[in-house]
């Protein structure tokens, strides 16, 4: 057995253990009966070592166990710090104030705004500086990143909902109460100094300059594709994208970061430009994507799983890349053993990345007969291993696969990079000329409008 199989083993042995607990809940006899029996197996090992009769078989499996125990005690040291907190279970039956920073971007909706606060000041002691409040409010006025508020209001348990576990959803982000309509106001406002402030800074302007330079709602999509900024697409194109599966394509996960650069990549391929070169140039499309998007955790977490594919593309090294794909997922889960249940970013992005780089070459064989004009036949090897892949997730985290999801991934993906390009530089040329921005925007609009009507033509089939 080589170094990497069993390095590969060792990871998903952890990966296996938080898998467990965020499911079954592990039992602390089960936690502490794997350290022993891992322990047992290893010692044992170790004496048959000294006798000459070492079998790396059983080594493996001592760490094997050793390393899903290592799994179960980090989730539910994660799940039980949840449970335990002073605000899981606080109910505010009167009114309370206390003062807050914006500690991410504002979610704006249709019709009301989210802000997470972390708390620095209350006068009720189980609130300050203990995990963060979602505060539900009005549009209007708008709070930025990083300014400081004061809240006046009772604050609840989130609740539940009868398919969707929106505590837990929360608790992932360390929130777990919400304050719904209370009174604000603004104590100091943000300079955005600070580096996240900058890069939501920069995503903002992108997003007015896009308005300025495309109408609706085709600049809602282009917004949604190159800044993660879906809230505000009208909803019966939401419902359009989720009757032919073709929600991932606005929603900011490794899933679609995974496609686009592999797309590049294919297209640049078929050009016969030199591979170290389109290595490059796809790392700081996905870099510049990362950049105007704010450089969310969930951003960063889906590029960094393109990223790794693209160095699968470039090395060809097998088992190494496949390592370094599963490690990046180990090593995220350890820092956030919540990912792995409540968050479908996360999933569609190591599910997608995985089955691209496992599902894909089966499926290049497959299609060896069909013409590779333009990478068709990559691409469409490149689409049905992510769907493949992340069909489970699909069906569990949002109850329904379209069976149009192919046909519509097949007509839209290969328009996503060239829309992104002429659309990314369409609004940044607007900074400097209105006029130019619009003209390269007519490009940007054709092919999102192409897109808009495939979905909306194949939502009346689904």
């Amino acid at each position: 057995m080589t170094k990497s199989k069993v390095f590969l083993l060792i990871l998903l042995s952890f990966i296996g253990g938080i898998f467990w607990h965020s499911f079954i809940t592990s039992a602390p006899q089960l936690r502490g009966g794997s350290f022993i029996f891992g322990i047992f197996v290893l010692i044992w090992n170790c004496y048959k070592w000294r006798q000459g009769k070492i079998k790396v078989a059983g080594l493996v499996l001592a760490f094997c166990i050793l390393s899903f125990g290592g799994g179960l005690w980090r989730a539910s040291s994660a799940f039980d710090n949840r449970d335990n907190s002073a605000l899981r279970n606080f109910d505010g039956k009167e009114k309370m104030i206390f003062i807050g920073k914006v500690a991410a971007e504002p979610d704006i909706r249709i019709d009301f705004s989210q802000y997470a606060l972390d708390i620095t000041e209350s006068t009720t002691p189980e609130l300050k500086n203990n995990g963060r409040i979602l505060i539900k409010t009005g549009l209007y006025p708008k709070y930025n990143y990083g300014d400081t508020l004061k809240i006046s209001g009772k604050v609840e348990t989130p609740e539940n909902f009868s398919d969707f576990n929106y505590q837990n959803y929360l608790a992932k982000d360390g929130i777990f109460l919400i304050s719904r309509y209370p009174e604000i106001n603004l104590l100091n406002k943000s300079k955005n100094r600070e580096f996240h402030g900058l890069l939501l800074t920069v995503k903002n302007s992108f997003i007015n300059q896009i308005n300025n330079i495309l109408p609706e709602p085709q600049s809602s999509f282009l917004a949604a594709l190159l800044v993660g900024a879906r809230r505000s697409l009208p909803a019966n194109l939401v419902e359009s994208f989720k009757k032919t599966g073709t929600s991932h394509i606005v929603a900011i996960s490794g899933y679609n970061i995974s496609i686009i650069g592999i797309m590049i990549f294919n297209i640049l391929s078929f050009l016969l430009l030199p591979r170290r070169s389109i290595f490059w140039f796809t790392g700081m499309v996905i870099f510049l994507f990362v950049i105007i998007a704010g450089a969310e955790a969930s951003v960063v977490r889906a590029a960094i799983m393109g990223t790794l594919l693209l160095v699968s593309k470039r090395e060809g090294r097998f088992y190494n890349v496949a390592n370094a794909i599963i490690l990046a997922g180990a090593v995220m889960l350890f820092f956030n053993p919540f990912l792995l249940r409540y968050d479908a970013g996360f999933q569609l992005s190591f599910l997608a990345t995985l089955g691209l780089f496992y599902l894909s070459p089966y499926f290049e064989i497959l299609f060896i007969k069909l013409p590779n004009i333009f990478s068709f036949r990559s691409n469409l090897a490149a689409t049905l291993s992510a769907q493949l892949a992340t069909l489970p997730v699909i069906i569990f985290s949002f109850g329904q696969f379209s069976a149009l999801s192919v046909p519509a991934n097949i007509l839209i993906l290969p328009a996503i990079p060239p829309t992104m390009l002429f659309g990314f530089l369409a609004a940044t040329v607007s900074f400097i000329s209105i006029k130019l921005g619009i003209f390269l925007g007519m490009i940007a609009w054709f092919l999102l409008s192409y897109q808009i009507w495939v979905v909306k033509f194949l939502s009346l089939l689904s």
